[in-house]
């Protein structure tokens, strides 16, 4: 059947183009600009099509789905409500889902570019049971990636446009760490290595105004330091 003959080339196909969002050093230059140095990453345009590629297939998997991997699915991270997710992965290949958790992994410490895509895939992949089993495997590599990019410090000349990029960043990366901490089994979240990540760095002063204003747009109400990720489970139950 064509569903099947479909499933089978993406079988073959997607290993191929897992391999492409990994950061190739080869490809990694340094130009010598007399005082400067300017590092050239000629794979980079490779891994963001890559990554594009990714989210294009987990798109059709869920647009055939029960749910889809653009809906609003229920769950407050509890074992049985995380099996009330969409399954719409279920129609992928059995070594998809780990292979794009793999590839997210990687990619939440890459390049700006890739970093915005990833956080985008992270948060569509999360609608998936499959998905987030893939992903709560991943966990520790995820958040060690995000707390760099939560961590940076910007330059102290840095201009309008670094500082408006870097905070598109953090918003993005806060989205995914809620949909992480709302859709993940309770027993993988509740860990020693993301209660420090969530404790030290989500919560600390620099970025938990942004982190709340993300748990709010994900369906806890108003903003404010009463919004809680409690209050965002519950909305979604409801």
């Amino acid at each position: 059947s064509i569903v099947v003959d479909k499933k089978n080339w993406i079988e073959t196909v997607s290993p191929l183009l897992f391999a492409q969002t990994i950061i190739d050093p080869s490809l990694i230059t340094v130009v010598d600009l007399g005082p400067f140095k300017h590092t050239v990453d000629g794979g980079l345009e490779t891994r963001k099509t890559a990554f594009e590629c990714v989210g294009t297939v987990v798109n059709a998997f869920g647009s055939t789905g029960t749910g889809g991997a653009g809906g609003h699915l229920p769950g407050d991270g509890t074992n049985a409500e995380v099996s009330n997710f969409s399954d719409f992965l279920g129609a992928a290949p059995a070594s998809f889902p780990d292979g794009v958790a793999s590839a997210i992994a990687t990619g939440a410490g890459d390049h700006y570019d890739v970093k915005m895509l990833t956080h985008a895939l992270l948060c569509k992949v999360l609608k998936s049971k499959l998905g987030a089993e893939a992903v709560g495997e991943k966990l520790k590599e995820i958040a060690a990636a995000m707390t760099k990019t939560l961590t940076q410090k910007m330059k102290s000349d840095a201009v309008k446009q670094e500082i408006d990029r870097n905070s598109d960043l953090v918003r993005s990366c806060l989205k995914a760490v809620v949909g992480l901490t709302i859709r993940l089994p309770r027993h993988v979240t509740e860990t020693e290595d993301f209660d420090e990540f969530i404790t030290k760095v989500v919560r600390s002063e620099k970025v938990v105004k942004q982190f709340e204003e993300a748990v709010a747009a994900a369906g806890g109400g108003g903003g404010g330091g009463g919004v809680t990720l409690q209050a965002v489970r519950r909305a979604w139950r409801s």
